[in-house]
């Protein structure tokens, strides 16, 4: 039995001297993870603070081309409505005279359905002059449909604008 203690004994002190190796080895390992988890969220956060910046700066990019076709499309609105507030002035003052082509029984019915000119469509033409009112009223029933033109377009030109911006794929 007295062999057996300097055995056990060795055995002991290696086992010990190993499993402190062990474990200098698994706090080495355990440290270097750490290490490299530092450093991947690192990365990570700079990738993040990246890719957010990218995006601020398209959306400060986006907003300023929206406000700026918004102040185009009011330029536009102001522009038509002083032209057509100029129009209608003149209607009233007679400096604008509007009319209508209306259909003369008499004149296509002397020139007779052979009569060259109008086989040619080149008949005499007779027209109806419109009142103020009428014109005005046309015209507003016209720049209403302007007006509405230009509002579907400018909000065509934003929505182009946000997709192109941001890339974004359309079906």
């Amino acid at each position: 039995m007295t062999t057996w203690r300097p055995l056990a004994a060795c055995l002991l002190c290696g086992a010990i001297a190993g499993w402190t190796a062990q474990g200098w080895r698994k706090d080495a390992s355990i440290a270097e993870l750490q290490r490299q988890a530092a450093t991947n969220k690192t990365t990570a956060a700079t990738v993040l603070a990246q890719a957010t910046a990218r995006v601020l700066t398209l959306e400060r990019a986006a907003g300023a081309a929206l406000a700026q076709r918004a102040d185009h499309l009011t330029q536009e609105q102001t522009h038509a409505k002083t032209e057509r507030d100029r129009f209608n002035l003149d209607v009233r003052n007679g400096a604008v005279r509007l009319s209508i082509p209306v259909a003369s029984d008499h004149c296509a019915a002397s020139a007779g359905p052979g009569h060259p000119a109008t086989a040619a469509g080149h008949r005499h033409e007779t027209r109806a002059e419109l009142d103020a009112a009428t014109a005005a009223a046309l015209d507003a029933i016209a720049g209403d449909g302007d007006d509405a033109t230009r509002q579907l377009n400018a909000c065509i030109d934003a929505y182009n604008l946000v997709r192109d911006t941001y890339h974004v794929q359309t079906e």
